[in-house]
């Protein structure tokens, strides 16, 4: 793993808070290591307003500051705030475009009416505007530029963001929340309060199984399109491996999505290594 060097505020807050890219973000050129930092802090803050809020009006309260504050970056104005001000640099550098940054917000409008997506469909449009959204901007930081390699590191997020919704079961859970979709719920017999009482039945390990074997294909759909991003930007979607070995671990609990071994595993630093240094994912 390279070397990590005396940390800003922006780094230790996703280092502390968005560990897997916190360590895909250390294989890109160490130049732009700083702004995937500050781009991976600007979406935990608003994917984290669901969590900090009592009252979902508060919510949107918070998510309005951040439109407010978009608003005024693109008028020249910073506010000041640790996250703010490194960001207001990428987007006065041109790295960054305020309506590519409003996107993110916008998606995270969902979190607040605290019910779970319809359809696999709806699931995937929500994994597509924030995991997704947020790769597509990170392979831009690194130098990716064009429809494929956008494509690209678009397929690469969304892959990690299924698997990251399965991971997040039981954080969801014990907030009675829910984003797995429905209608495939309902086809497995599997009811709200076998989520949140997280019950081990067998329905569940067979709605997981059937997910988990989507996220493989869509794994594998982004290893095919990763010729298209430039080498460079590969740390973009290095979050890919760590969602592979994350699936291994679901397997090995029978798909189990309950099990520690699963939700709290550990990123596969040494095949993380490898494929960091091999530029590949």
């Amino acid at each position: 793993m390279p070397d990590t060097p005396k940390l800003s505020h922006c780094a230790d807050y996703v280092r502390r808070h968005d560990r897997d890219r916190f360590l895909c973000a250390l294989f890109a050129a160490p130049e732009k290591r700083e702004s995937l930092f500050t781009l991976y802090a600007f979406n935990q803050e608003v994917s984290k307003t669901r969590e900090m809020v009592s009252e979902v009006m508060l919510g949107h309260i918070r998510l309005q500051w951040w439109r407010d504050t978009l608003t005024e970056l693109g008028e020249g104005q910073v506010r000041k705030h640790e996250v703010v001000e490194p960001l207001a640099d990428l987007v006065k550098d041109g790295h960054l475009e305020i309506a590519d940054l409003e996107a993110i917000v916008a998606a995270r409008e969902f979190d607040l009416e605290d019910r779970q997506p319809a359809t696999q469909q709806e699931l995937d449009r929500y994994i597509d505007q924030t995991s997704g959204q947020v790769s597509v901007l990170a392979s831009r930081l690194l130098g990716a530029g064009g429809d494929d390699a956008d494509h690209a590191a678009r397929l690469a997020g969304n892959a990690y963001g299924l698997v990251g919704i399965m991971r997040a079961i039981v954080f969801h859970g014990r907030s009675k929340r829910l984003y797995l979709p429905e209608d495939r719920m309902e086809h497995h017999e599997v009811a709200q309060g076998d989520v949140f009482e997280f019950r081990k039945k067998q329905e569940i390990r067979e709605f997981i199984r059937e997910l988990a074997e989507l996220a493989r294909a869509r794994i594998a759909e982004a290893r095919k399109h990763r010729s298209a991003l430039p080498k460079q930007a590969h740390a973009a979607a290095l979050p890919v491996v760590l969602a592979d070995g994350y699936l291994r671990k679901l397997a090995k609990s029978g798909y189990d999505p309950f099990s520690a071994e699963f939700g709290l595993a550990r990123p596969a630093s040494l095949r993380l290594t490898l494929n960091g240094m091999l530029k590949r994912y």
